[in-house]
């Protein structure tokens, strides 16, 4: 960690520390996505004058945080017998991120106590706690590692309603590696490329990367996305391995037509798009299907953009060919995206089942006979996935089951279930670094 911990000054490793303490109230307070509040800091916040590895250890402390919420939060109850004091303003959040220092990653306590306490400055209000969290820090400080001894880190990190579906779905033992497979940082990034040609091969090299057996070149170390050799050219676009299945699914799409349905962020649509497919993408919100857009004209590829509802818009035709990528709860993304799980609640989960139940319905209306339909999320929940596909089928008797065959898509033959479906996992491939958890299916209709 000590990459991260050198600041170019004191007075840069203070912003850094007020820049994440930021992002933890937008993030736990306002439900922002936390890549959607680092980009707001960075163009407003302490961190837009600092340098790259500065803000980085700024988004890392956070990430941290997120990861581990539940044994901070333990380890500081066990601390403050009183419990936080009312109306303490920050204080909460300024010792959630000192204690990821200290015990995640072994920052010197005297620097992490020294920058607590020095929040007080900026937040004069609150300057009373000072000495509370000068007490309480130096005391976890002392004690370091032997605080986490007791605790069983997958159930205090996990909501309790999380941690009680995984464990009926996946049972301790997986659970238990899913938990600890998304506490790990940093998480790998992903390419997919337009061709494996000569020309990925030699970027591949440049870049350090390793092809996986899905076709993704995997960068286990990385500069900004956008620095990359092969960015500006459009040789590529960032999507996890786990996301790019659902498109391998259908097969040949070479001339096919094929409909993306919810297609932000767009990594299928630039996938069917590479394969040869005639694409349409539909999207409700127009400010993502822009996003697509600049990538189709980065890389150079072509599909046809349509903003509106699922549910209701008209193509006046059918399609061979469907992929429905569901809006779910994206549980399965946790390793990305660690701040969801503190987002989520049981009737967010609900909500997305039916509205997966409803778009499941509606593509099979625009599915033409013989047609493939693909249904996937990258979610965990089994009530977002498997447990939707039996009432489908008896609700559409012309549609079938088309199971994925051993050996058809590269690497995925342990990932197959019983029916023929696909579920990805974020413990899978431990040693290449894991993978999103995804649920996919494919679907025939029958003339």
């Amino acid at each position: 960690m000590t990459d991260l911990i050198t600041f170019s000054s004191r007075k840069s490793g203070m912003a850094a520390r007020e820049g994440a303490l930021r992002l933890t109230h937008a993030v736990l307070h306002d439900k922002q996505l936390l890549d959607d509040a680092y980009r707001a800091e960075l163009a407003n916040g302490p961190l837009r004058k600092l340098t790259g590895r500065d803000r980085a250890f700024a988004k890392r402390m956070v990430i941290t945080l997120l990861q581990h919420l539940g044994e901070i939060d333990q380890v500081l109850a066990a601390f403050m017998k009183s419990g936080m004091p009312k109306k303490s303003g920050p204080l909460r959040n300024i010792l959630r991120l000192a204690v990821a220092e200290l015990l995640f990653l072994q920052v010197p306590s005297h620097a992490v106590v020294d920058s607590a306490v020095s929040h007080f400055r900026t937040w004069r209000k609150y300057a009373g706690f000072k000495g509370l969290t000068n007490a309480v820090l130096r005391n976890i400080a002392s004690k370091d590692a032997d605080c986490l001894a007791e605790l069983d880190s997958a159930k205090a990190n996990l909501p309790s309603w999380l941690y009680d579906d995984w464990l009926e779905a996946y049972g301790k033992d997986s659970l238990d590696a899913m938990a600890a497979a998304c506490s790990q940082s940093p998480v790998p990034l992903d390419l997919s490329f337009k061709t494996r040609d000569d020309r990925a091969e030699s970027l591949a090299k440049e870049l350090k990367g390793t092809w996986l057996p899905t076709g993704s070149l995997r960068l286990a170390v990385h500069d900004k996305v956008d620095e990359l050799a092969g960015f500006e050219q459009g040789d590529w676009w960032v999507q996890d391995a786990a996301a790019t299945i659902p498109v391998q699914m259908l097969g040949d799409v070479t001339g096919k037509k094929v409909l993306d349905l919810c297609a932000a962020p767009g990594g299928k649509t630039l996938q069917l798009a590479a394969a040869g497919a005639e694409v349409t993408a539909l999207d409700l919100s127009g400010k993502r299907l822009r996003r697509i857009e600049e990538n189709l004209e980065r890389t150079g590829l072509t599909a046809q953009l349509v903003q509106g509802d699922a549910l209701k818009h008209k193509f006046g035709k059918a399609f061979p060919a469907i992929l429905l990528d569901a809006p779910c709860s994206a549980t399965g993304t946790m390793r990305r995206h660690p701040e969801l799980i503190h987002q989520r609640t049981p009737k967010d989960i609900a909500h997305f089942a039916a509205l997966q139940a409803k778009m499941l319905r509606r593509a099979a209306k625009l599915l033409d006979d013989d047609g493939q339909l693909i249904f996937c999320t990258c979610s965990l929940q089994n009530a977002e996935g498997p447990d939707l596909v039996s009432d489908f089928l008896m609700e559409h008797p012309d549609f079938g089951i088309e199971p994925i065959k051993a050996g058809e898509i590269g690497g995925l033959d342990p990932f197959i279930a019983d029916d023929g479906s696909i579920r990805t996992r974020p413990d899978l491939w431990p040693e290449r670094g894991g993978m999103d958890g995804f649920f996919a299916i494919r679907f025939r209709k029958y003339a």
